[in-house]
């Protein structure tokens, strides 16, 4: 077992034997610590032992496997072990570094105390994510150290009660003054800093609340940007305006004098606006954007108190909207921190909505060997799931009567986590009835390839003789609102025609990139196209088209424009280039599974066979391969040092659908992944999977026990049967 860094240097750490994570029907979990006395009447499951690493985790070692499909086998019997009650796969999905800072500073704000084993297991995970040479942090776990990385982890670590003078402390100040201070901190660090009286607000930017204002029809509207952006403008706009923030405590008055490299009372605060640390800097301002920054500036010195109010008014309404939409979850964990200290700001500790935000915190912290961490959202629950049961039924496991109990439990929870209602009126929101998210039913938001995995797992099991016996929990009317609302979500306006995005159809010009304040993310203004949303939106009507002939003609023309699309991004070399997952290979996979699902194979496709010769030409000595998440940042292929089971099972699940013809090509990454499997059935995280705006990485721990599985099956079935 590996020790971690924060046990080398003597930090508390909870007592691993006391936590239990609940998990309901439709996939909420948060982590419970249980009193001592409890234990014996409360007991761990099993995949609370195996997600926290302990020794009591006890698993059957089954045979050596000799077969691709043996080696199937035991890696599906290690998930089965691991799978919860209500048919969820729980997992920590972490990996971004600025999560903590909203949860943190929420709480703090708002005088919500963190109860003292979170704070410890907090403290932890941030200790144990620190860059093991210079102490600081990045954008994400495995980011070299950056100012806001740094800046942000530093303040959570000391607001929650690491002592400036201890040694992780002050090896991480040294790196943060290294890199400027905290006045180098990009946009969104410095509204957090604002928002805790160690920053002030003539530093930061300004977001208009009257934005929210303006006729919809205006191309430029907030409401046409991408959901995740909008959704932090929109609390943001109301605290920055207003300029709120805490009374200042004992403990803020220290960090002051501890996250800047000057005297906090002579620092101008309003000429850092733009001061951003060059190693953070992905994407820089344009000129437009100083033009309107330095502009609005100026309007708000002017802008009359009744305007102010009036617009912000407007402002928490939409975020009320918001607050029903997610039963109080918000999109992520980012605006739900936002909107908690704007709903304690105008309705107070007592009300309804502040409650409900502050009892939703649990679900979005989550506990591991490392620590405990905020995650990128509440999980991955119905993306897991579907990929989980089509999986299974097409490395042909589902005949197995031992996987019957599994297979029922993964898609009973589908069929709860289809959305039964539309969003409020005024939400500015698409149709989401019939529909799938990428988490949970709760969470509220639509996603185009989650959609349409979710509805090809369940139609994969309604038409499988051993399950005839569910289709009584379909509701096809539903599964056909939600191909409504699925080709409703393709782009066939002026922007990417035939392509799918994640959460709508493209709103607005992408030309809006030009405002993007954010400065450590790209493409974050509008709605793009992705491969592989256009991929699996291909994959789920292809396979719908097979078995129901509800709007034909609408899908047929639909699928036809989603392989144009997929075609005409291929780059000239063969590659995809991956928005989700790490990076040419995992578009690469996707693509031609779509393609293959269109009839399009290696023999008889130019573009197949350029996709599978490029990711032919990336295979190592050893048989596998290996993509560095530098791929995604530099848009440029970058082979990682060693061969990855995760990877080696998206390049071979592409080729064999392809039908490649070399099959020396699909043996030798087969055996290393059947090389690389430990005893028990199970495989080892080796890298980060997953990525999100280009720069940064997150965790998708199910993928090593998913992708095998469907490799190694769909290698079976081509070659063992």
């Amino acid at each position: 077992m590996s020790v971690y860094y924060s046990e080398k240097i003597g930090l508390p750490k909870t007592d691993p034997q006391r936590w239990r994570l609940r998990v309901n029907e439709l996939g909420r979990q948060y982590w419970d610590y249980i009193e001592e006395e409890d234990l014996e009447n409360d007991p761990q499951t099993p995949y609370v032992q195996y997600l926290l690493k302990g020794d009591e985790f006890e698993c059957p070692v089954p045979e050596k496997p000799h077969t691709a499909f043996e080696s199937a086998r035991n890696c599906a019997d290690f998930l089965a072990l691991i799978q919860d009650e209500s048919g969820v796969f729980p997992c920590q999905y972490k990996g971004p570094m600025f999560m903590n800072i909203g949860y943190v500073v929420a709480c703090y704000f708002t005088n919500t105390p963190i109860p003292d084993h979170v704070k410890t297991e907090m403290i932890r995970y941030i200790v144990n994510t620190a860059h093991p040479v210079d102490g600081g942090w990045g954008l994400h776990e495995w980011d070299k150290s950056t100012c806001f990385g740094t800046c942000m982890n530093y303040v959570v670590l000391r607001l929650l009660g690491l002592s400036k003078d201890n040694p992780v402390c002050t090896k991480a100040r040294k790196v943060l003054h290294a890199l400027g201070g905290a006045l180098a901190t990009p946009y969104w660090g410095k509204a957090w800093l604002s928002l805790l009286n160690v920053y002030k607000w003539e530093g930061v930017n300004p977001a208009p609340p009257e934005m929210w204002n303006l006729p919809y029809s205006l191309k430029i509207h907030p409401c046409r940007w991408w959901v995740h952006t909008r959704a932090i403008a929109l609390p943001l706009s109301y605290v920055s305006s207003y300029k709120s923030q805490m009374p200042l405590t004992p403990l803020l008055k220290e960090l002051r004098n501890e996250i800047f490299v000057q005297d906090f009372d002579t620092i101008d605060f309003s000429k850092h606006r733009n001061n951003v640390c060059g190693i953070d800097l992905y994407y820089p301002h344009t000129s437009l954007l100083d033009f309107a920054n330095n502009f609005l500036v100026g309007y708000d010195k002017i802008r009359p108190t009744w305007l102010l109010k009036e617009s912000n008014d407007a402002a928490y309404e939409l975020i009320k909207k918001e607050l029903a939409n997610t039963e109080h979850l918000c999109i992520a964990p980012v605006n739900a921190a936002f909107n908690t200290i704007v709903a304690y700001l105008e309705e107070g500790p007592k009300s309804y909505n502040f409650k409900r935000l502050q009892d939703r915190f649990k679900d979005v912290i989550f506990h591991g060997p490392q620590g405990m961490t905020t995650m990128g959202t509440n999980g991955t629950q119905v993306w897991d799931t579907s990929f989980c049961l089509q999986y299974f039924f097409m490395a042909g496991l589902a005949d197995l009567d031992e996987y019957e109990e599994l297979i029922v439990r993964c898609f009973k929870f589908l069929i709860r986590s289809q959305f039964t209602t539309d969003t409020v009126d005024g939400s500015y929101r698409d149709k989401r009835l019939g529909c799938f998210p990428f988490s949970t039913k709760e969470q509220g938001y639509t996603v185009s390839d989650c959609t349409a995995e979710a509805i090809k797992a369940i139609l994969m099991v309604r038409n499988h003789s051993k399950f005839a016996y569910l289709g009584d929990y379909i509701d096809e009317d539903l599964l056909k609102k939600g191909i409504d609302v699925l080709l409703s979500l393709q782009n066939v306006g002026s922007y990417h025609f035939g392509s799918f995005s994640t959460y709508e159809s493209i709103r607005a010009n992408p030309a809006l990139e030009k405002i993007n304040p954010a400065e450590v993310f790209g493409n974050i203004m509008v709605e793009y196209p992705y491969v592989e949303c256009t991929d699996s939106s291909v994959l789920g009507l292809t396979y719908f088209r097979e078995h129901w002939d509800y709007r034909r003609d609408d899908i047929d023309i639909a699928i036809e424009r989603g392989v144009k699309f997929i075609c005409e991004a291929q780059q000239e070399d063969g590659s995809w280039y991956g928005c989700w997952g790490v990076c040419f290979t995992y578009a690469g996979m996707f693509a031609l599974e779509a393609l293959a699902s269109v009839g399009q194979y290696y023999e008889t496709n130019e573009i197949v066979r350029k996709g599978c010769d490029f990711l032919v030409s990336k295979q190592m000595a050893d048989g596998g391969w290996s993509e560095s998440i530098k791929s995604c940042e530099t848009h440029t292929y970058v082979r990682g040092k060693k061969s990855m089971v995760v990877q080696t099972s998206w390049v071979l699940i592409g080729l064999i659908l392809a039908k490649y013809p070399d099959k020396e090509v699909i043996d030798r990454g087969v055996q290393l992944i059947m090389n690389r499997q430990k005893a028990r059935g199970d495989f080892d995280f080796e890298a980060v999977e997953g990525i999100f705006n280009h720069s940064c990485g997150i965790e998708y721990p199910n993928y090593k026990f998913l992708f095998p599985i469907k490799a190694l099956g769909l290698y079976s079935k081509e070659y063992e049967q």
